[in-house]
């Protein structure tokens, strides 16, 4: 007796992972802000954020 595997389409696979990979990220960015605002303060993480933020537009412009 033969037990016939479920095949997934690789399009669904990579669909799947693609999902999944991005609820991860956003999961690990909320965290990471409570984390820092915790550590630095409010006004210190707003200096963070606006240097990271000019950090990548510079890095995109390059």
């Amino acid at each position: 007796m033969k037990v016939q595997l479920l095949k997934i389409p690789s399009h669904l696979i990579v669909a799947g992972s693609s999902w999944l990979s991005k609820i991860i990220i956003a999961g690990v960015q909320l965290a990471s802000i409570s984390y820092l605002i915790s550590i630095l303060g409010e006004e210190k993480y707003a200096i963070f954020s606006l240097l990271t933020g000019l950090l990548v537009w510079c890095s995109a412009v390059d």
